[in-house]
């Protein structure tokens, strides 16, 4: 995975404070909550946010590597792997030979692929509507939206 290798604290860092981290709390509370949510919601569909996260991104490319699609969706090569089984048994995905080396195997989204995508993806923007949106209106949604881009843009 590529995932960021903690940072420490530079020595003049201030401990959070006991209102910061009872904001963390609140925020990682809520995440939790809406993340139960929309595994529910997708369980009842038979698929999982995992599902979701590979289609998104086979979708945006030709084809890709496990490797490389591993640590695009921050997940182990072999959870990857297993994935791609899975999602080859349902006919989402294929594997193709690369052209570069024949040995080297590649997995593409197939058009039942794309389908399923536009499917979970519905689901998913109603949960987002329901949960997110209209709890927060157009505002707070753009403001947290952009601040989780901002962190997420901070170890890229």
């Amino acid at each position: 995975m590529n995932d960021p290798e903690p940072r420490p604290p530079a020595p003049d860092t201030p401990e959070l404070t006991a209102d910061q981290v009872a904001l963390w709390n609140s925020f990682v509370d809520g995440g939790w909550a809406l993340m139960a949510q929309v595994n529910s919601t997708f369980g009842a569909n038979g698929w999982t946010t995992t599902d979701l996260r590979i289609l998104e991104v086979l979708a945006t490319r030709e084809q890709f590597g496990i490797s490389e699609l591993a640590a695009t969706v921050h997940m182990g090569v072999s959870t990857m792997s297993r994935q791609i089984g899975r999602l080859i048994d349902t006919g989402d995905v294929v594997r193709v030979r690369s052209d570069l080396d024949g040995r080297h195997r590649l997995v593409r989204i197939t058009d039942t692929g794309r389908s399923t995508l536009a499917r979970i993806s519905r689901v998913r923007n109603g949960v987002i509507r329901e949960y997110v949106f209209d709890v927060l209106g157009e505002e707070g949604f753009t403001t947290i939206c952009l601040a989780m881009r901002k962190v997420r843009g901070s170890w890229s």
